[in-house]
């Protein structure tokens, strides 16, 4: 067995619960529980899905914007014409 195994990080919860009110994003709740993004994700969902059948509704997350690079453009242009300068030229 690899010794590099991540193991399952448990979370009580309470602490999953603070962690929603304080929290805007799942990566948020995510950084305070400890627990991989996919898990908080459909933790939130199953949660929110059981507390909605009692007459509770949880706040809604949003989900973090992606750093995408503003310059990608820029950034494939010179690309290309370095590539076309060092294949041509």
């Amino acid at each position: 067995m690899s010794e590099n195994k991540q193991k399952r990080v448990r979370c009580s919860d309470e602490l999953f619960l603070e962690a929603v009110f304080s929290s805007e994003t799942y990566s948020e709740i995510s950084e305070k529980t400890g627990q991989k993004l996919a898990s908080t994700i459909a933790r939130y969902a199953r949660v929110k899905e059981a507390l909605l059948k009692r007459g509770i509704d949880l706040p809604t997350m949003k989900r973090a914007k992606s750093e995408k690079k503003t310059h990608s453009v820029e950034n494939m242009v010179e690309i290309v014409q370095r590539l076309r300068s060092h294949h041509i030229g």
